[in-house]
C-alpha cells in the first residue's frame, strides 16, 4: 500500500480509497476513489519504453475524438510512471453495460468503433523514447511461420493416429495448408504493398488483439475502457481478428452477419477494393487453425482436459469449412459494403 500511494503522489489527485480489482499475467489494476470521480490504476510488468508507447497512442486517441477512458497524467505532463521492469498508466475507470458478442447491434457499433479507432490512430507521434512495435513488413514471415508450423505438426500427429484430437486435424489440415499457401501467394500481389506503404506513411496503428472485453456501452455507443496494446499494423489485423472471434462464438461462419459488420465499419473508416482484397487473404489464411493446433501440440493450456482441446478443434474446423464461401463471393459482398455505406 505504500508504494501504491508512493505512486499515487505523482499524480494531481486526492485519494479516498484504493481497492484491488484485477491481478493475473503480469498485471495489476486498483479502483482509486477521488472527491471527484473514480480512477483506474494499472500496473503492468512491461518494459518501460513499451509502456511509453501504448500511453502516447492512448493520449493521442483520445485527442482525436475516440471514446476512450481519459488518460491522466502526471503532475509533471508524462504519460505513465516506470519501475525497473513494470510500469504504472492511471485513468479514468467506467462501470457499465459489457459490449457482448452474442448481442448483433453491439457488435455492429463495436464495428463502428474499430474504424474510428483505425482513423484517429493516424498521425501518431510517439513520445521520445518510446519503443514501437510493427508488424507491417513481417506478414510474408509470419504467414511462413505458421504454414511450417502446421506441417510440423502433420507429420507429428501422423504418429498418433489413435489420438482424436491428431485424426481431425489430419482430416483437415491439407485443405487448410492450400488455403494458407494461396494467402500467402497473394501478399506478393500490389495491393498488399501499396497498403502497407499507405499505413508506414500515415504513422497509423492497430489494436493487435482486438477484443470487446475492454468496451462497454457508453451513451448508446461503443466505449474503450481500457488500451491494452497496439501495434503498427494493417487494419485488415483488427478487423480479421473480431470476425473470427465473433463467428467462433457462434460455432460457424455467418456470410450475412459477416458482410453487415464490415459495412458498419466502412461507412466509418471506407477501405478500397483493393485493401478488402488483402482482407480477405487474411481471412483465407487459417489462422483459428493454426492457433488450436499450436496450444494442442505445445500442450499451452495445461488445464484443458481433452474433451475441451476437441471442443475447440470442431468450433473451428466448423468455422473454417463454412467460411468457404464467403471467401469465393468477394465481388458480390464488396458491393454490398459498398452499397450499404452510400
Amino acid at each position: 500500500m505504500e508504494e501504491l500511494e508512493n505512486v499515487l503522489s505523482f499524480y494531481p489527485i486526492e485519494v479516498k480509497d484504493i481497492s484491488l480489482l484485477f491481478s493475473r499475467g503480469g498485471r495489476t489494476k486498483w479502483v482509486i476513489e477521488s472527491n471527484d470521480r473514480s480512477y483506474m490504476l494499472k500496473q503492468e510488468y512491461i518494459r518501460p519504453d513499451r509502456m511509453l508507447y501504448i500511453a502516447g497512442a492512448h493520449w493521442h486517441l483520445q485527442e482525436n475524438g475516440l471514446p476512450i477512458a481519459r488518460l491522466i497524467p502526471t503532475k509533471n505532463n508524462g504519460l505513465c510512471l516506470s519501475g525497473e521492469d513494470h510500469a504504472y498508466v492511471l485513468y479514468e475507470h467506467f462501470d457499465g453495460e459489457p459490449m457482448l458478442y452474442y448481442d448483433t447491434e453491439q457488435v455492429m457499433k463495436t464495428m463502428a468503433f474499430i474504424g474510428q479507432f483505425h482513423h484517429a490512430s493516424k498521425g501518431y507521434k510517439q513520445p521520445e523514447g518510446s519503443k514501437k512495435r510493427s508488424r507491417i513488413d513481417k506478414w510474408h514471415k509470419l504467414y511462413r511461420w505458421k504454414i511450417q508450423e502446421l506441417e510440423g505438426y502433420q507429420k507429428l500427429a501422423a504418429n498418433y493416429l489413435d489420438d482424436p484430437f491428431s485424426i481431425l486435424f489430419l482430416e483437415n489440415v491439407d485443405r487448410m495448408l492450400t488455403r494458407a499457401r494461396e494467402s500467402l501467394a497473394e501478399l506478393d500481389q500490389p495491393d498488399f504493398n501499396s497498403w502497407t506503404k499507405e499505413v508506414f506513411e500515415s504513422k497509423s496503428f492497430c489494436q493487435q488483439d482486438f477484443t470487446m472485453a475492454r468496451m462497454i456501452e457508453k451513451d448508446e455507443k461503443a466505449f474503450m475502457k481500457d488500451l491494452h496494446s497496439v501495434n503498427a499494423d494493417l487494419p485488415a489485423r483488427d478487423l480479421r481478428i473480431l470476425l473470427n472471434k465473433v463467428m467462433k462464438k457462434l460455432a460457424v461462419w455467418d456470410d450475412q452477419l459477416a458482410t453487415e459488420m464490415l459495412t458498419n465499419y466502412d461507412q466509418v473508416h471506407p477501405l478500397t477494393e483493393g485493401q478488402y482484397r488483402v482482407v480477405w487473404s487474411d481471412l483465407k489464411f487459417p489462422h483459428l487453425f493454426c492457433a488450436i493446433a499450436h496450444k494442442y501440440y505445445l500442450s499451452q493450456k495445461r488445464s484443458w482436459s481433452d474433451e475441451k482441446y476437441m471442443m475447440h478443434i470442431r468450433n473451428v474446423v466448423s468455422v473454417e469449412n463454412s467460411k468457404e464461401d464467403f471467401l469465393h463471393s468477394f465481388d458480390e459482398t464488396f458491393q454490398k459494403i459498398k452499397g450499404g455505406s452510400q
